[in-house]
């Protein structure tokens, strides 16, 4: 017997007789469920080609010879095994023997399938469904933007897609919200995850392809999935050694055997396009500033494959220039975006009014406190995981609550602690602590000079060569998301000097606290010292009390 699944009929051609279709993609029944989704019913692959064969030839004799050959080709089968299959068809069918509405049975000669037959094919979505708005805000475009990619991938046109942004803006729950959606909008799409993992996704080659890969193979076309790594990518399969029976996996261990990463590489590209050569294929890599450069060569062919195919790449990533730059990556994107064989999406801060949306929608019973909005923008500036980070910081010390769909300030505003959450706190320090110890020197040092600062305000400071701490902090403009390049200013002698800021309020906090409050009173001793001149506008200055 089939096993009977609830899910939307998938957009590919089909045989239709009576309440059924036949899917020679997925090797599956539909059976029409009224006013709801169809129904999938699963059939074991004999009986499926059993019944394909039946239905392909419609009309006409098949004879159990025919039949037999055209099934287990090669192999010698009792005519029993076929009798039992066409019992299993006439079960999932509802069909009966003795009156027949499909398979009709000719005594001593064979079979016939009596029912008409025609093809069906499905319409594409006009457009991908948009379901009502979420907890997701200030993404509207960004969202816009992958639906239309994923309308071209549903034409069988390739598509690689980098969504940039720095650390905590969004990157994850805009891919979450753009997956729903897919999924809702598009009939059987097949979906899957990898995501690199400093240290050892970095280091195993296709780390987040094998991930990824492991997903489909649990998922609902999962034995469709296995059958296509078997023929066309046995050097893949042989990583899932569950799957396999153990002569299964002896076999393939003994193919395998001296297999080059550029035979994984051709294996996978043409697994992938053969399971998207119908099927929609979405598949999102995460976190690929990590990414092994394998996996770098594996976007490459994607991109560069002339082939049509329904596949959809979405890879997530920090800003390029937290990246070396000669790291593969970096040099892939550009030539990508270059020749138009990809799309870049980079995620901006969150504005005061979409933090105002997400915080009426977390307590829609009641208007918002007046100023609270400006207050969680001001501390997060725009940094989704630092607004909700901060949100969890006030509502954890008693300071904020949400009673019955409102919010309440239980201490009036200019009384809310707006201490670094603990769980930021660790985030930024692990940050700083990946820069060498001089950066580390330097950036605890501008800390006291104000949010914007210059390097001969930190070389005042400090026993530190202004040229060389100009050319450190220009470099970590660059490199980091720690600091920026912010314009200049005309210093007390004459000469013109690149100011600096931090890129957020919370990277000087915890840089200035993690300092002695000794070395912070020297350095404010030196700082104080200097000529004053003209500063920098000021852009949203954050100040930090003097010890």
């Amino acid at each position: 017997m089939g096993v009977a699944i609830t899910r939307s009929v998938p957009n590919s051609h089909m045989k239709e007789f009576n309440q059924f279709r036949l899917d020679t993609v997925n090797q599956c029944l539909w059976r029409h469920a009224g006013g709801q989704d169809d129904e999938r019913i699963l059939l074991t692959p004999k009986a499926f080609a059993v019944l394909r064969y039946l239905v392909e030839h419609g009309g006409r004799l098949v004879t159990q010879d025919e039949l037999i050959e055209a099934v287990w080709p090669d192999t010698f089968v009792q005519p029993e095994v076929l009798k039992y299959q066409i019992a299993d068809i006439r079960s999932i069918l509802g069909d009966r023997p003795k009156n027949p509405v499909f398979i009709e049975t000719l005594p001593r000669r064979g079979y016939q399938f009596i029912a008409a037959v025609r093809e069906w094919r499905m319409a594409e979505p006009a457009e991908l469904a948009k379901p009502a708005r979420g907890r997701l805000v200030g993404r509207d475009r960004e969202l816009s933007a992958l639906r239309t990619c994923l309308q071209r991938t549903l034409k069988g046109e390739r598509q690689i897609v980098f969504i940039t942004g720095e650390p905590g803006i969004g990157k994850t729950a805009l891919v979450d919200e753009f997956q729903r959606q897919a999924a809702a909008g598009t009939p059987f799409l097949c979906s899957a995850r990898g995501q690199c993992v400093e240290g050892h996704g970095g280091a195993e080659a296709y780390y987040p392809m094998l991930e990824a890969l492991g997903q489909l193979c649990r998922g609902p076309e999962g034995n469709r999935v296995v059958e296509i790594l078997a023929a066309q990518a046995p050097t893949w399969l042989v990583q899932f050694p569950a799957l396999l029976k153990r002569e299964h996996r002896q076999t393939l261990q003994q193919e395998i055997l001296g297999a080059t990463r550029d035979r994984m590489l051709r294996e996978i590209r043409e697994a992938l396009d053969m399971l998207a050569s119908e099927t929609p294929l979405l598949i999102v890599f995460e976190d690929l500033q990590w990414v092994d450069p394998s996996t770098v060569d594996l976007i490459s062919a994607l991109a560069r494959q002339r082939t049509t195919a329904k596949i959809m790449l979405v890879v997530t990533k920090q800003p390029v220039d937290t990246i070396t730059p000669d790291h593969p990556l970096t040099r892939l994107k550009q030539d990508l975006l270059v020749h138009r064989l990809s799309q870049e999406t980079t995620l901006a801060p969150l504005t005061q009014a979409d933090i105002a949306e997400y915080l009426a929608a977390q307590a829609p019973a009641g208007s918002l406190p007046d100023g609270f909005a400006e207050l969680i923008y001001r501390r997060s500036e725009g940094n989704p995981l630092f607004m909700v980070a901060a949100l969890d910081h006030m509502a954890e010390r008693g300071q904020i609550s949400r009673e019955a769909g409102t919010w309440r300030l239980r201490v009036p505003l200019e009384e809310i602690d707006l201490e670094v959450p603990e769980t930021l706190r660790q985030m930024i320090e692990a940050q700083i602590d990946r820069r060498t110890i001089e950066e580390q020197r330097a950036l605890e040092a501008a800390s006291l000079a104000g949010p914007q600062f210059s390097a001969s305000d930190v070389a005042a400071a400090t026993d530190m060569d202004v040229e060389l701490l100009e050319e450190l902090f220009a470099r970590l403009s660059r490199r980091s998301r720690v600091v920026r390049a912010c314009g200049s200013r005309q210093l007390a002698d004459g000469n013109i000097s690149q100011g600096f800021e931090f890129v957020h309020a919370l990277y000087r906090e915890v840089l200035y606290r993690r300092q002695a409050p000794a070395r912070r009173t020297r350095i404010h001793r030196h700082l104080d010292a200097r000529p004053q001149v003209a500063h920098y506008p000021a852009r949203g200055e954050y100040r930090v009390a003097a010890v």
